[in-house]
């Protein structure tokens, strides 16, 4: 697990190291040759281009380098930029014998060309030799244009890394208004004529990998262009260079055959370890999954600051749907029960009850998913692989299972916090041949998380091996329904394994590794969440722990929720990183900012009123907005108002912190108190600070047969209210709940 002080600041050192992600043999010659792109000069019209044409789109294609000079979108007659510093591709190669690394400059040795196709083919030299070659091909429909890297030699002795396209879609400052969006924290818009020089940062363990959203944007008044990147170990790249009025901002690629053996990584082994470096006996390897990208084209008018919009539906559009709507009116919160570090537990099995059983009372038994963290042999981060001992300090098996069948009696769905990365020497599943191995070969050990060093497992092999029985023995053990939660699974959805004899790219231990845990499971009937939000996981998971965000745009550029724009149908998701921090109200508007559920973790002395807080103030107007399509954004200074599907909009004010919802036309929400409905027949009242409030009734109830209800953990009462011919006024104590019912023969009042 990452905690969140950890990703708060492995966030905060990557923005200050931004460089520092991943150097390699070789690197130094890229990193130089970026440097130069800065001078660089303009590309000029191809001699003999290459011409790609569909109803929608011509493609003017350079034949020398292989690469677009123009795009020319035809409902519109307006025209963008391809690359525009007149600069070739670029490949890094290997050669194994005497060990070395080297980039090339290319130029297309030939090309096929159809209508709407074109491939074109390179040869990669490494002194003197050829090394390797390959076919860049362009395949255009309507408006979209998908590359993809093919028919790759690896010559005797040499292997082929990546090839670097940092720029295929370029816009000018010099041209008119023009913008750039990408979506990597959150989302972020810049316009051209305010943006810094820069460039997107390498993250922390996969370079320039966007693992969470890798869509980014460009555009002008008249079109723009959404790259999404659909290989899930390919680069991508946003930068912007050029001083004040001559500012040029380019997106492009960088197509990965083979994980570079000569790299040095961060193992998030803590702050201050040094990286894990690759040697001559390291493997290049192979990715196992065709690198590719699309580029998508739409004419535009109108106000350049939402044209992101129209590019992000563009994106939604495709997005799978989420595979269980099961999280979607669900409490999920997890309860850190125990640690080996840990004098006594932090909650046992019985104290674990009495939260559940205060929540229902407090929520009108509304539905609740609890996790129970450190529920194995001395507590959390013990014991992996095996999962045979229940901690007997916190109430042993049969505790769980009375606690588990009690959360059924409370509509609460109480499961496991597991964990199928981590490894124990002290485990009697213990086996050194499932462990990953590093760059330089040695065993991945990990941290220390909570006494003893970690290792962290090859999850490919581990599916290959023990893994099938080990989810079979859980679900049947500890009579698991309907879901579990897996940490970390999702948050390296790419993690490779330099194993010599068993390795597996990030994209094998994906496959064979990840996804194989979620089949076993959701074969069983059990559904998984896990961790971090990630672009490999979208369609397979359907709620995560969190998103990692916001962080400050490299560019200067404003917060857009670009994240839920796309992925709103497809995942569920909490909020992690400085966006969970601060004080409520501020964590409380990067939640709805960004369609985020409450984070939550407690132990037996949780204070119930951070719970409430959570579920009223948070959850319940989460269950009435995020089904809900977004459709529109506006920013006017520090003001935001996100519009959703019917009538409905969340307005913020950065600057005093004020929050209002506004649900089918009727406000639910203003600042600290909520008056949302829950279902049809009910509505749920609440408010932090003492006030009296008007609730506007559906058109379908009645005043007068309103009843209203204060929640107790040990006893419900009548409350007071005001009725008006559409509306409730009612005085809310704070953090006393209070559920309107449409019936008074539903109050359940004695």
């Amino acid at each position: 697990m990452q905690t969140e002080e950890e990703l708060f600041n492995r966030r905060r050192f990557l923005q200050w190291t931004a460089a520092a992600g991943v150097t390699a043999l070789g690197t130094e010659k890229l990193l130089q040759g970026q440097e130069q792109d800065k001078s660089a000069g303009t590309r000029q019209p191809p001699s003999g281009p290459i011409v790609l044409r569909s109803s929608d789109l011509e493609i003017i294609l350079d034949p020398q380098h292989g690469l677009p000079y123009e795009f020319h979108l035809l409902q519109n007659g307006s025209r963008m930029r391809g690359e525009d510093f007149g600069l070739p591709i670029k490949a890094l190669v290997c050669r194994k014998q005497p060990w070395n690394f080297a980039t090339t400059e290319l130029t297309a040795q030939s090309n096929n060309v159809n209508k709407t196709s074109a491939a074109f083919h390179f040869l990669a030299r490494h002194g003197g030799a050829d090394a390797a070659s390959f076919t860049l091909h362009y395949e255009l429909e309507n408006a979209t244009v998908i590359i993809t890297l093919e028919d790759i030699k690896e010559s005797p002795g040499f292997e082929l890394i990546e090839v670097d396209i940092p720029r295929l879609v370029t816009v000018r400052e010099a041209d008119g208004p023009a913008w750039l969006a990408h979506g990597e924290t959150g989302g972020s818009l810049t316009l051209l004529s305010e943006a810094i020089e820069a460039s997107l940062p390498p993250n922390t363990f996969w370079g320039n990998v966007l693992g969470t959203l890798p869509v980014v944007m460009v555009g002008t008044q008249q079109a723009f262009c959404v790259q999404e990147t659909t290989a899930y170990m390919d680069g991508t790249a946003l930068a912007v260079v050029g001083a004040s009025g001559q500012r040029r901002a380019s997106l492009g690629t960088t197509k990965v055959h083979r994980v570079n053996g000569s790299a040095c990584y961060d193992l998030n082994l803590g702050r201050g370890a040094s990286r894990n470096c690759g040697n001559q006996n390291t493997p290049n390897l192979l990715v196992e999954q065709q690198s590719s990208c699309r580029l998508d084209f739409m004419p535009f008018s109108g106000d350049i600051s939402n044209a992101w919009l129209q590019a992000g539906k563009l994106v939604r559009d495709r997005m799978p749907d989420i595979p269980t709507r099961f999280y979607n009116d669900k409490y999920v919160y997890g309860i850190r029960c125990d640690e080996p570090l840990f004098p006594k537990p932090s909650a046992t099995f019985s104290q674990c009850e009495e939260i559940i059983a205060e929540v229902a009372a407090l929520t009108d038994h509304s539905p609740q998913v609890v996790h129970l963290w450190g529920w194995q042999f001395k507590g959390k981060d013990t014991g992996y692989p095996a999962v045979n001992v229940v901690n007997e300090r916190i109430g042993g098996y049969d505790g769980m299972m009375h606690l588990m069948e009690r959360g059924s009696e409370l509509n609460t769905t109480v499961t496991l916090s597991d964990n199928y990365d981590d490894a124990y020497r002290s485990s009697p599943a213990w086996d050194e041949a499932l462990i990953e191995r590093r760059p330089d070969g040695q065993l991945f050990k990990s941290r220390s998380w909570t006494g003893e060093e970690s290792y962290i497992l090859g999850v490919a092999k581990f599916m290959e091996g023990p893994g099938v029985e080990r989810v079979r023995y859980t679900c049947e053990r500890y009579k698991l329904k309907k879901t579990t939660h897996v940490d970390v699974l999702s948050y390296y959805a790419i993690r490779n394994d330099w194993d010599p004899q068993r390795s597996a790219s990030g994209i094998r231990n994906l496959v064979q590794g990840r996804y194989r845990v979620l089949k076993e499971f959701r074969d069983r009937g059990i559904d998984v969440s896990s961790e971090a939000l990630r672009y490999p996981m979208i369609g397979h998971i359907s709620c995560y722990w969190y998103l990692t965000g916001p962080s400050p745009c490299p560019f200067g550029g404003k917060p857009i929720p670009l994240v839920p724009l796309i992925y709103g149908k497809s995942a569920v998701w909490g909020l992690s990183g400085p966006g969970a921090r601060g004080d409520a109200a501020t964590v409380r508007m990067n939640q709805f900012f960004y369609r985020a559920r409450a984070h939550s973790m407690g132990r037996a002395d949780v204070d119930r009123a951070v719970m409430l807080d959570a579920f009223y103030l948070t959850m319940v107007p989460w269950f009435a907005l995020h089904a809900r399509a977004i459709e529109g954004f506006e920013r006017n200074g520090d003001h935001t108002i996100t519009r959703l599907e019917g009538n409905t909009r969340v307005e913020l004010d950065w600057a005093t912190k004020n929050m209002r919802i506004i649900l089918d036309g009727a406000e639910v929400m203003r600042n600290d108190a909520v008056y949302c409905p829950l279902d049809a027949s009910r509505i749920a009242c609440y408010a932090a600070s003492p006030q009296t409030v008007t609730v506007k009734l559906p058109a379908d109830w009645n005043s007068e047969q309103v009843e209203a209800v204060r929640l107790y953990p040990e006893k419900r009462e009548k409350a007071g209210i005001q009725a008006q011919a559409d509306s409730i006024s009612i005085t809310l104590d704070a953090r006393q709940p209070v559920i309107l019912y449409r019936n008074k023969a539903d109050a359940l009042l004695s």
